[in-house]
C-alpha cells in the first residue's frame, strides 16, 4: 500500500494500543484478584494460590505484548512519514505524512509510557500480597 493510500486506521491504532492494553490489563487484573480474594460476599479465609500470580502474570505479558506491538508499528509509522524519506526518491510528501508522523511520535512516547506502566504492575504482581485476609 502506498504512502498515500495508507488509512489514518494504522496511525491511530498505534496510538491507542498502549493505553487500551494498560486499562485492559488494570481492570482484568482487578476482576481477578477481587474474584481470588472475595469469592464471595466474604473475604477467602486463606489467600489464593500461586495459580493467581501465574494467571496475573500471563495477563499482563499479554498486554504487554498489545503495547509493545503498538510502540512497534507506531515507529514504523513515524519512520515512513519523515520528509527525509521522500527526499532520497525525489517524491514529494503526501499531505498526510506530517499528520502521520505526529501520530507515530505521540504512539511512541504513549506506547513507551504504557510499557513501562504495565512492567511495574507486574512487578507489584510478585512484590505485594495477594490478598490482605492473608497478612493476618
Amino acid at each position: 500500500m502506498s504512502q498515500a493510500a495508507r488509512p489514518i486506521l494504522t496511525p491511530l491504532l498505534a496510538l491507542a494500543a498502549g493505553p487500551a492494553a494498560w486499562a485492559a490489563q488494570l481492570i482484568a487484573g482487578y476482576g481477578a484478584s477481587s474474584l481470588a480474594c472475595f469469592p464471595h460476599d466474604a473475604p477467602a479465609p486463606t489467600p489464593p494460590g500461586p495459580g493467581e500470580h501465574v494467571g496475573l502474570a500471563a495477563l499482563n505479558l499479554v498486554c504487554l505484548a498489545v503495547a509493545v506491538a503498538g510502540l512497534a508499528t507506531a515507529f514504523m509509522v513515524w519512520r515512513s512519514a519523515r520528509p527525509d524519506r521522500f527526499a532520497e526518491h525525489n517524491d514529494q510528501a503526501p499531505a498526510s505524512a506530517g499528520r502521520e508522523q505526529f501520530l507515530g511520535a505521540c504512539g511512541m512516547l504513549s506506547g513507551a509510557i504504557f510499557c513501562v506502566a504495565i512492567l511495574f504492575d507486574t512487578a507489584a504482581i510478585f512484590g505485594a500480597p495477594a490478598c490482605w485476609s492473608g497478612l493476618g
